[in-house]
């Protein structure tokens, strides 16, 4: 019975601390809130709104309750513009910084999407699957201004989604349409390469997909191969979030073998894949967004046998090279028309391949064991991010918080507070 009673105790005592614990807590939030509005009374416009386009989005989503103000202001179109520039451009704001997503392979139809988050060792502060997303083995790409777009494999055919994080909006796309005359017998394979980017011409984020077709008749028609890369013909579908529409921009000239990015590929307006015709000339194709454009790239003259991807180095288009016998490391930058080699080091035995760029003109490279690491080309020296996953990592990206909003009004359904 003491040993009852003293449990008994213990627990009331932790519930009784956890209690004053939130009391605390929302007295001071409430302090905080009420000494904020004063300053409301006292400080010119211009000057909140400097000072809060520098603060993080989570302060921001708190500071919408302050008076009505504040939440017009937060609310407005052009403060969201001038926070996008001034938060991100402001060195201090290390806590976007450290966060990757990371995507892993369980099986072909699986894909396990983890957050990491990273102090300036760097080292792994903690890592979880991402359980509470709407959508379950997921494919992603961004972030774009703090937007991701995802892809949902295995939750259904044509399941798309635009995703902000930071603010917990997910907006599921309309499903894709098909070409027009499209032949009552085929009908678009699963598989597919996508981009994401935002317009400057038009001002509206895209979404570009190039996808191949099968027959209905007949699964063994399957147009993709056993890599998952496209075979002809190829169409090239374009999604607007201003219209929220799709439409179709014809089919691609050649026969391209695309493959997707493990990482973020979208550079002055374009998109990038790394590819191939028939398997054999490797090149690079590239997408504008403000005109629906392609251009061919040839690759750089690299070293043969390579682990190769494309990245992003000194804002422009990266290709990384390593040789997978004597594991020298190549980075080569796109600029102007042509390429120009910016490192060859190494040896670095340990290493599997590149996965692609963090920020820093830091790149992501996996080790032989699972591990990922952070290379920093400036010292040749590597981190260990202290994650291992044994499965094949699908792709690396940066986590990037932003007050952009991917619903209308309607959708939103968010109305001013009253003081």
């Amino acid at each position: 019975m003491a040993l009852s009673l003293q449990r008994y105790i213990r627990y009331e005592n932790d519930r009784l601390t956890q209690f004053l614990k939130q009391r605390i807590k929302k007295e001071k939030e409430r302090s905080r809130l009420i000494a904020l509005e004063k300053i409301d009374h006292h400080v010119p416009e211009h000057l909140i709104i400097e000072i809060l386009s520098r603060l993080s989005v989570k302060d921001l989503l708190q500071f919408k309750s302050v008076c009505k103000s504040w939440y017009a202001i937060i609310s407005r179109p052009d403060f969201v513009s001038k926070h996008l520039i001034n938060y991100y451009n402001n060195s201090n704001n290390d806590d976007w910084r450290g966060c990757l997503f990371v995507q892993h392979y369980v099986t072909n139809a699986e894909i396990e999407l983890y957050e990491l988050f990273l102090d300036e060792t760097p080292r792994v502060l903690a890592y979880y699957s991402l359980d509470d997303m709407p959508m379950s083995s997921i494919y992603v790409c961004g972030p774009c201004h703090g937007l991701y777009y995802v892809y949902g494999y295995d939750s259904g055919p044509g399941y798309r989604a635009l995703w902000n994080p930071a603010i917990n909006e997910f907006k599921t796309l309309p499903e894709i349409i098909c070409k027009p005359d499209f032949p009552a017998n085929l009908t678009y394979c699963p598989y597919e390469v996508y981009g994401f980017g935002f317009d400057h011409v038009t001002e509206d984020y895209k979404v570009v997909v190039i996808k191949g077709y099968w027959k209905d008749t007949d699964s063994s028609d399957l147009n993709a191969n056993d890599n998952g890369d496209l075979n002809p013909p190829v169409s090239v579908l374009v999604y607007s979030l201003r219209t929220n529409s799709w439409r179709y921009c014809g089919d691609l000239a050649k026969a391209y073998h695309l493959e997707c990015n493990k990482c973020y590929i979208y550079v002055k307006e374009c998109c990038y894949w790394l590819g191939s015709l028939d398997y054999s000339s490797e090149l690079i194709i590239s997408f504008n967004m403000a005109n629906d454009s392609f251009i061919e790239i040839d690759v750089p003259d690299y070293a043969q046998p390579s682990y190769k991807c494309l990245a992003v180095y000194d804002d422009s288009l990266a290709f990384l090279s390593l040789h997978q016998t004597n594991k020298y490391f190549d980075i080569w930058t796109w600029s102007e028309g042509c390429w120009t080699k910016k490192f060859n080091v190494g040896p670095f035995p340990g290493v599997w391949r590149p996965i692609g760029h963090w920020m820093g003109n830091r790149l992501l490279l996996q080790l032989n064991d699972g591990k990922l690491v952070l290379f920093y080309p400036d010292t040749e020296e590597t981190k260990d991010l202290a994650f291992q996953n044994k499965m094949l990592c699908r792709g690396v990206f940066a986590y990037m918080e932003s007050l952009v909003s991917i619903k209308d009004r309607n959708e939103a359904g968010q109305q001013p507070e009253e003081n």
